[in-house]
């Protein structure tokens, strides 16, 4: 959450003309809904099987390259993490938390952090998160003090050494 997936996923598709497909707006297309109100109404967990079912789709029905931009907590679940390899290059976009609250702090569609503390709850997801991402990526790149360009072009680069995982 604010690390930049969706900017980054943009510039990707902008760069190499491949359709970006973000699972969260997939989401709440097929529910009709914010995601803010998926979870207000039908909780986490719902949630989650949504982003588990949206991945199983993109598996069986998008074949072909595309970039793919997901919500931070869709790799909680195992299956999603052996989907997600399944589908491609993972990239993790890392970043502080002082970057990620500052770049968020303002958003109110971020259903996970309306908490008293959002900055300790951040760090706790996070922390929750983290073997995850190492666990799932196939590239780390700590976006604190690049540009989207670097970004981008450090993306593609590595994606052209990329063996799939099978």
């Amino acid at each position: 959450m604010g690390c930049g997936k969706s900017t980054i996923g943009k510039e990707l598709s902008r760069d190499k003309q491949l359709t970006l497909i973000d699972t969260d707006s997939l989401i709440e297309s097929q529910e009709q809904r914010s995601i803010s109100d998926i979870f207000a109404s039908e909780g986490e967990e719902y949630f989650r099987q949504l982003e588990t079912q949206t991945l199983e789709c993109l598996l069986t029905q998008c074949p072909g390259n595309h970039i793919i931009s997901t919500g931070g907590g869709i790799i909680m679940r195992p299956e999603n993490r052996e989907i997600l390899q399944q589908l491609g290059f993972v990239v993790w976009l890392n970043a502080t938390v002082d970057t990620l609250y500052q770049r968020i702090c303002h958003c109110t569609g971020r259903p996970l952090l309306q908490t008293e503390n959002p900055k300790a709850t951040l760090t706790d997801i996070i922390s929750n998160r983290l073997n995850h991402y190492k666990e799932t990526a196939d590239l780390c790149i700590d976006t604190d003090n690049l540009h989207i360009h670097e970004i981008s072009f450090g993306i593609l680069e590595s994606a052209k050494l990329f063996i799939p995982r099978r």
